[in-house]
């Protein structure tokens, strides 16, 4: 899975992503996510590119969220 942060909710312990297309899973699309590791949060901002894991069926929450460099 890879997105934009568009918020970072840390009282709700949830981030907000402009998620790209995951063939075979889903549309691209702007969601609300929880996190599995809640330290995460305080090393995301708006603007940040991210990758994370994904489990099929399982539309909330977002594994191993990794900050990269954005595409070219």
């Amino acid at each position: 899975f890879r997105g934009k942060v568009e918020r970072v909710d840390a009282k709700a312990k949830t981030i907000v992503v402009n998620g790209e297309k995951v063939d075979g899973w889903m549309s691209a699309m702007t969601m609300s996510y929880q996190v599995d590791k809640a330290d995460v949060l305080g090393k995301l901002k708006p603007g940040d590119q991210i990758t994370a894991k994904v489990h099929d069926g399982d539309f909330k929450m977002l594994y191993d969220v990794q900050v990269v460099p954005p595409r070219k």
